[in-house]
């Protein structure tokens, strides 16, 4: 009998045994193709890049790296001032997307009067980049550089967003609004209950786009000026042949950029359980 226990106990961890291995080879296998090979390509082209721009090594990026986070720039700037400064000026201008863009490309997508008299103007200015609007935003903000920065940004994230908004509303199966107007549903109930969910997919997406161009459009931003920010750092590292806090500075813009993306990712998967297309 004892014979017997000990062989069923054997048989019931073996199935365990097989699943924890199989955890711990998918986890190894998660962390080598997302992490470890990712990084050393990226660490490859920066390497090459920086050798072909001006000789310089990853040990030279590394110390330059280093000096920007404890001794500064040549003003004395640490990198977490260049830092929080871009990040400051970033989020005040995707907000500001946000709360336009949103409200105005459900607009757009759901009623057919303000598609016929908007839809042009904003296929019409979309294709401008935001970097030509610089002369116009110095021009409009002369007293508040921040301001001028900020409405960059906007513009960079703003139609990202909105088209996105847009296309996300115009594709709500009509069956679902023959449905909710069926049961008598209001014009607030079939925007909270059946357009905002179907288009939320389409939203997420032009929320992560929005966002990396107008991250993109940073650099731009802070050439107004300003004296602090990640792009005005990069800018002026490479006037003083900085090359080392230029290419940390382009890191270091690139690494908040993924990680916020990934954010976003991570919330869209949360609460769009139901798109299996949403893969991190």
């Amino acid at each position: 009998m004892s014979g017997m226990a000990e062989q069923d106990i054997f048989q019931d961890e073996s199935p365990r045994r097989t699943r924890e291995l199989r955890q711990r080879s998918f986890t190894l296998s998660y962390v080598v193709t997302r992490g470890v090979i990712p990084l050393i390509i990226l660490l490859a082209i920066w390497q090459l890049v920086a050798f072909i721009a001006q000789g310089i090594g990853l040990i030279d990026i590394a110390s330059a790296f280093v000096r920007l986070v404890v001794e500064g720039d040549a003003d004395g700037r640490t990198l977490m001032e260049h830092t929080g400064m871009s990040m400051f000026r970033v989020t005040l201008g995707f907000t500001a997307a946000i709360a336009t863009a949103i409200p105005l490309g459900i607009a757009i997508g759901r009623y057919r009067a303000v598609d016929a008299v908007l839809g042009p103007v904003v296929e019409a200015m979309r294709p401008i980049p935001p970097i030509a609007w610089i002369p116009l935003s110095i021009l409009m903000f002369r007293t508040n550089v921040v301001g001028a920065q900020v409405f960059i940004i906007w513009i960079g994230s703003f139609f990202p967003i909105l088209i996105n908004t847009t296309a996300g509303v115009k594709r709500t199966d009509p069956v679902h609004l023959d449905v909710a107007h069926t049961f008598g549903a209001t014009e607030a109930q079939i925007l909270a209950k059946v357009v905002l969910p179907s288009a939320a997919p389409e939203m997420f997406a032009g929320l992560r786009l929005g966002f990396g161009i107008g991250w993109m459009c940073l650099v731009a931003a802070e050439m107004i000026g300003g004296g602090l920010g990640l792009g005005y750092l990069v800018i002026i590292a490479e006037q003083l042949g900085r090359t080392g806090e230029t290419i940390s500075a382009m890191l270091v813009i690139g690494a908040i950029g993924f990680m916020i993306s990934y954010a976003f990712l991570l919330v869209e998967k949360r609460l769009l359980r139901w798109r299996r297309e949403v893969s991190i």
